[in-house]
């Protein structure tokens, strides 16, 4: 007898090496059927979600009757018998199944043949499943000592499965905690990006592009409001066939749409299964042709008042679901934020540019013969910057250096700006300090300290024979020979009291003949090739 519990023991131990339940209930059956012949079992797990029982999992049933216990429901409150059982926590033992009220009615015949066993699965108190253990009537049914081998080896299994279900909840909530970890580090990596930068542009590039990082989709797009109608002012598709209607610069009726919805209400729609839908506005139709099922229609947000909508679209069906709504409208509200922040920095810089530009034609107004040569010469200047494939910095100060470079003769007397010969020995001295004096005009003003370099040395020679500090080569700041290049070709081709305007070729003739000495040699075929493109000329 000791020997026949010691090998029962050792059987139900070897369920804790096991790694999955399935195997766990296979090798329960089959430890029952050696050690107190049962004929079958079922074994139902609690899910404390739902508060009912998984569907069954069972051995010794063959797949007919198998069939029947896993499709039924398992709900504590309408079986009898398990809500006995599950109050008292005890096993009940069954011997007229056939009439029994434990039973439900629709059971009662087909488990006529057998003695029933019901036993609660329990781990530290708490229920965690429910094990049905049948005999055959032509067997003497369960004795106390049946039973309580019984209840040892449902113990074993319970606790292992217990073990693996917590080992994959861990596993599951580590996972599920690395990944809100990695939207969390994602949504603050969108916000400094986003917030670090006042370009429209960068913004909305930046915030798409980290997008797909925690929200696996096909198509996202931003929609601002423009005269009543949606316009697409950026937009990524992956994969091929990006539909016309999402192309940046399209205009979109907002119309009966889900982003027109989002829009017009300022909370998110969504909408799935589109391509099942009839009615559905011009947006729907054409990505719905490309593939996508599922659209999310965020709303852009900015003083209460929605002024776009983020729009999402999955080519898998389902949705998306509540967590990833979420997600898109904190980046949407990040979105909204940096895109006002752009709008007033825009704004405030429209208003410092156009004060400056009143200052710099205040100057040329001085003389009738250069009046708008600022404004010639900071666009000129510009061109060049960008024809050397400049950063947008770099354009942005030799604009304004071409714009102010001649802020310094606001002290200079009118007789010498429009004396009709070249100035004297003893007038150009006074004309010299021009740059020099624009400085110190203009330093006070925090905003232009990065253009100061490019007005004050725009007098310097590239052979090292100008002023103010007689600078060389390279040795010159680089928005400084772009201006000086802009500003002396400008001055070739205007008329002056002491000579005609230059003709265009012979403009770029004279800037030829003066690179290398005067003009830095790459700033004056920047300029040429320039005028080459878009005004046709052809020195040579």
């Amino acid at each position: 007898m000791a020997e026949k519990s010691g090998k029962t023991f050792q059987r139900a131990a070897s369920l804790g090496t096991l790694t999955d339940v399935d195997e766990v209930v296979k090798n329960l059956a089959l430890i029952l059927r050696k050690t107190v012949h049962v004929r079958w079992i079922l074994v139902y797990f609690f899910d404390r979600e739902r508060r009912t029982f998984s569907p069954a999992r069972g051995y010794g049933l063959s797949e007919r009757y198998m069939s029947i216990f896993r499709e039924a429901p398992l709900m504590p409150d309408q079986v009898p018998l398990l809500k006995t059982m599950l109050s008292r926590k005890q096993h009940i033992l069954i011997t007229d199944t056939a009439t029994s009220e434990l039973i439900p009615h629709r059971y009662r015949q087909l488990l006529s043949r057998v003695n029933l066993l019901a036993l609660p699965m329990v781990v530290r108190n708490q229920v965690t499943g429910a094990v049905f253990v049948a005999r055959h009537k032509r067997f003497p049914t369960f004795t106390a000592d049946d039973i309580a081998t019984i209840k040892d080896i449902i113990s074993h299994a319970a606790l292992s499965v217990s073990h693996m279900k917590l080992y994959d909840e861990s596993l599951e909530m580590a996972l599920d905690l690395a990944r809100r970890i990695d939207v969390i580090l994602t949504l603050d990596e969108i916000n400094k990006s986003i917030s670090s930068s006042l370009s429209r542009e960068k913004i909305l590039d930046t915030a798409m592009e980290r997008i797909d990082r925690i929200i696996p989709c096909t198509m996202v797009a931003v929609l601002q409001e423009k005269d009543s109608k949606f316009l697409v002012t950026a937009s990524r598709w992956n994969g091929e066939g990006m539909p016309a209607v999402l192309r940046p610069g399209t205009g979109v009726d907002i119309g009966r749409t889900v982003a027109g919805s989002a829009f017009r209400n300022g909370k998110s729609c969504s909408v799935e299964a589109l391509g099942q839908k009839r009615k559905t506005g011009e947006i729907e139709k054409e990505v719905a042709k490309g593939g996508i099922s599922s659209l999310l229609a965020v709303p852009i947000t900015a003083q209460g008042k929605s002024k776009g909508v983020l729009l999402l679209g999955d080519r898998q069906a389902g949705g998306f679901v509540a967590e990833e709504i979420l997600i898109i409208e904190k980046i949407a509200v990040q979105i909204a934020v940096a895109l006002e922040n752009a709008r007033l920095y825009e704004e405030l810089h429209t208003l410092f540019i156009s004060t400056v530009t009143s200052l710099a034609n205040a100057i040329d107004a001085k003389s009738p013969w250069t009046k708008g040569h600022s404004e010639r010469v900071m666009h000129s200047a510009a061109n060049i910057a960008r024809e050397m494939n400049q950063s947008e910095e770099m354009v942005e100060r030799v604009r304004l250096g071409g714009l102010l470079h001649d802020v310094g003769k606001i002290g200079i007397i009118e007789a010498l700006l429009e004396k009709p010969a070249r100035l004297s020995d003893e007038e150009f001295p006074p004309m010299r300090l021009h740059p020099e004096k624009g400085v110190a005009i203009l330093a006070p003003i925090e905003q232009l300290h990065d253009v100061l370099p490019g007005i004050l040395y725009h007098h310097e020679r590239f052979d090292g024979s100008g002023y103010p500090k007689g600078l060389k080569g390279e040795g010159i700041p680089l928005e400084a020979r772009i201006v000086a290049v802009a500003d002396a070709f400008d001055a070739m081709i205007s008329e002056r009291p002491y000579k005609n305007a230059y003709p265009l070729n012979q403009a770029i003739i004279e800037l030829r003949r003066c690179s290398g000495k005067q003009f830095d040699p790459k700033v004056v075929e920047a300029l040429i090739h320039y005028l080459e493109r878009h005004h046709g000329t052809n020195p040579d």
